[in-house]
């Protein structure tokens, strides 16, 4: 099974968040990270290009508080045609209240940018509560509990800048497949505050199963909801990647 997700890593797909699974303090104490990589070259009847590429790097003080950052970028373009052309980038920090770690504060900060979903940048800055509500040895799972502020310009003059505060509310979840392979779930919902209409939806789902060494090759598969997104631009979006992950 591993050499055939080895030969569909090499196969391009889109999205680019590094990892779904949740970070737990002091699971990998000291420094480590993550490169996440994808390429697909098309010549003949379909003419196509496509590149991926993200990075983590994270701290783990194995007592009290992890933090890490993970850039990604996405590029696209068929025919001599752009069609994908996104950035993402985010900074985190978690401290737990008690030496169980069951409970945790956590700030955040996140840039990105999407042409194709006329988001020129957004910006967010936040915090809240994570909780942990599954400790095995094979499964961990927390949900979270906050609020943030969101600042988005876009592309067109139709739409209006937005200052927004959103709830966020989320679950993750990670479970070992045996000693080589794991699954993981992430799940946001984010309300508008002053508009419980306006709510982005996002899930993640990744099946992780180890090539050699410290290479993985990572299947993920995102679906998510704006219910106000910018003017022609569609609600859903529906994203299964393939990459390859370097673990060090």
């Amino acid at each position: 099974m591993r050499y055939l997700l080895l030969l569909l890593s090499c196969l391009a797909l889109s999205h680019a968040v590094v990892s779904i699974a949740p970070v737990e303090i002091g699971k990998n104490p000291g420094i480590s990270g993550e490169i996440e990589a994808s390429l697909e070259t098309k010549r003949g009847n379909t003419e196509k290009d496509e590149y991926k590429g993200g990075a983590r790097v994270l701290y783990d003080n194995n007592a009290s508080y992890v933090t890490w950052g993970e850039v990604s970028a996405n590029y696209a373009e068929a025919s001599g045609v752009k069609n994908t052309n996104k950035t993402y980038a985010h900074l985190r920090y978690i401290h737990t209240f008690d030496a169980q770690k069951d409970i945790n504060w956590e700030l955040f900060a996140q840039s990105q940018t999407n042409e194709f979903t006329k988001i020129e940048e957004r910006f967010l800055t936040g915090g809240g509560f994570r909780f942990h509500i599954l400790d095995k040895l094979t499964a961990s799972a927390y949900i979270g509990v906050g609020a943030f502020y969101e600042h988005i310009d876009y592309t067109t003059a139709v739409d209006p800048t937005e200052d927004n505060g959103r709830a966020n509310l989320y679950l993750s979840y990670s479970r070992k497949l045996g000693e080589d392979s794991s699954i993981a779930y992430v799940g946001y919902y984010q309300p508008k505050i002053d508009a419980i209409d306006d709510y982005i939806i996002s899930n993640g789902l990744e099946l992780r199963v180890h090539v050699y060494e410290e290479l993985y090759a990572s299947i993920k598969v995102y679906y998510d909801v704006d219910s106000k997104p910018a003017v022609g631009v569609k609600k859903e979006d529906f994203t299964q990647t393939t990459s390859l992950v370097y673990k060090f």
